[in-house]
């Protein structure tokens, strides 16, 4: 079967990319790696806030 995405509906595409790769992915893996980005956001976070409570924030 062959299709011209451009013809798809952007829900449809989507549907249709996540259901072909959806049994290669490891539940586990992608668990570890959304905390571990989580971790790093909120470590950035706690970063930047120091940076602006030092007075590191952009001028205004």
């Amino acid at each position: 079967m062959q299709w011209e995405v451009e013809a798809l509906e952007p829900a449809d595409l989507r549907r249709m990319v996540l259901a072909a790769v959806d049994p290669y992915i490891d539940r586990d893996v992608l668990a570890r790696q959304i905390a571990r980005e989580d971790e790093q956001r909120r470590a950035l976070a706690a970063y930047l806030d120091g940076w602006d409570a030092a007075g590191g924030g952009a001028p205004t």
